[in-house]
C-alpha cells in the first residue's frame, strides 16, 4: 500500500475527468463525502498506474493495462474499489467493455469485534471511573446500555434528550442517519444526577463537558480513557479485546443476538445503515450451541487402530 506521505502527481486531463464524474456519480447515489474521498484516493492510485503503463484517456484502456495496474497497487484492499469504479466507466460509456470482470474478487477481512460478558460490563459500570464520577458513569451507561458511539456521546446536547417522553433523538456523526433510542430509567437517573450535582455552570449546549473553564465538551479520547479505566479498576483481563466504548457496542449486539433478538431490531438499535453490518456481531452463546452438539460416532477399522496407537501413517 502506498505510504500516506507520498503524493500522486496530477493525472492527464483525460483521466482526471473520470474521477470528477465519478465523484458526482457517488454524490447522486447518496454516499457520504468521507467515503467518496476514500474511494477517489484509491481510484487515483489505480489511474496513476494506468498512466504509468501508457494510458492517458479511457479510450486507451485495455485488459492488459488493467491487469498491470492492479498488480502494481500492491494492496488487495483497493481491488473492490477499483472493481466498482470500472463498472461505472462501462455504465457511463467511457469504456466499451466491462473490465470489472478482470479484477479478482476480494473481500476485505472483517476483524471479529471485541465482546465483554454481561457480568464484566456490570462490574465495569460499578467501578470508580475517575474524578468526574457522575459524568463518567452517565457516559459509560450510554455506551454499555444503548451502544451509542463515542463521537455521538461527545456531541449529545440537551435538545437531543427528551426527559419528559424518555427518548433520545440524535443524528449519528458516522452515518448521518437519524436514530431514536429509549431513555432508560437507569440512564435517566445518571444523567439527572450529573446535571444537577456535578456538571459545572455553563451555557454549553453539550451535556458532557470538561470540569475546567471554558467547559468545552468532552473529547472522544476522554471517553476512551474513561472506559479503559473502568475496565482496569474492575479487574477485568481484557487481553486482545478493545478497551474503548466501541467494544460495548459489540457486546450489546452480541447480548441481543444471544437473547434471540431479530437482526433487524439489533441493527436499528445500533443505528447501522447497512443491513449486513450487524452480522459480524453475531456471537452465539456456547450453552445454546451445546443443545445442537452431536456425539461423535464410534471409530472402527484402520482409524480406530490409528487412534489407539497400534498403527502409524
Amino acid at each position: 500500500m502506498p505510504k500516506k506521505s507520498k503524493q500522486i502527481s496530477k493525472l492527464p486531463p483525460g483521466l482526471e475527468i473520470l474521477l470528477s464524474d465519478y465523484r458526482n456519480h457517488c454524490r447522486r447515489n447518496g454516499l457520504r463525502e468521507s467515503s467518496i474521498e476514500l474511494y477517489l484516493k484509491e481510484d487515483r492510485w489505480f489511474l496513476h498506474n494506468l498512466f504509468v503503463n501508457g494510458c492517458e484517456t479511457a479510450a486507451q484502456i485495455s485488459a492488459g493495462h488493467i491487469a498491470s495496474a492492479c498488480l502494481t497497487l500492491k494492496s488487495n484492499y483497493y481491488l473492490s474499489t477499483v472493481k466498482t469504479f470500472l463498472r461505472f466507466l462501462y455504465s457511463d460509456g467511457y469504456t466499451d467493455k466491462d473490465y470489472s470482470n478482470i479484477v479478482p474478487e476480494y473481500k476485505r477481512p472483517q476483524p471479529m469485534p471485541s465482546v465483554y460478558s454481561e457480568d464484566e460490563i456490570r462490574r465495569a459500570e460499578n467501578m470508580d471511573s475517575g474524578r468526574c464520577k457522575k459524568r463518567n458513569y452517565a457516559m459509560l451507561l450510554l455506551a454499555t446500555r444503548l451502544g451509542i458511539r463515542s463521537g455521538d456521546i461527545t456531541r449529545l446536547t440537551f435538545a437531543d434528550v427528551d426527559f419528559d417522553k424518555d427518548i433520545i433523538r440524535l443524528i449519528q456523526q458516522k452515518t448521518a442517519a437519524r436514530i431514536e433510542l429509549p431513555l432508560l430509567p437507569k440512564i435517566k437517573a445518571a444523567l439527572t444526577d450529573y446535571i444537577d450535582n456535578e456538571r459545572p455552570e455553563s451555557d454549553s449546549a453539550y451535556i458532557f463537558t470538561i470540569s475546567r473553564p471554558p467547559y468545552n465538551r468532552v473529547t472522544i479520547m476522554q471517553i476512551g480513557k474513561t472506559t479503559a479505566r473502568a475496565l482496569h479498576n474492575a479487574g477485568i483481563e481484557c487481553g486482545a479485546r478493545g478497551r474503548g466504548p466501541h467494544a460495548f457496542r459489540s457486546s450489546l449486539a452480541s447480548s441481543m443476538v444471544n437473547d434471540n433478538v431479530p437482526y433487524e431490531i439489533v441493527r436499528k438499535t445500533l443505528g447501522h445503515v447497512d443491513p449486513n453490518a450487524i452480522k459480524s456481531y453475531a456471537r452465539l452463546d456456547v450453552e445454546q450451541l451445546r443443545m445442537y452438539s452431536l456425539a461423535p460416532p464410534e471409530t472402527s477399522g484402520g482409524f480406530a487402530e490409528l487412534l489407539a496407537g497400534r498403527r502409524v501413517l
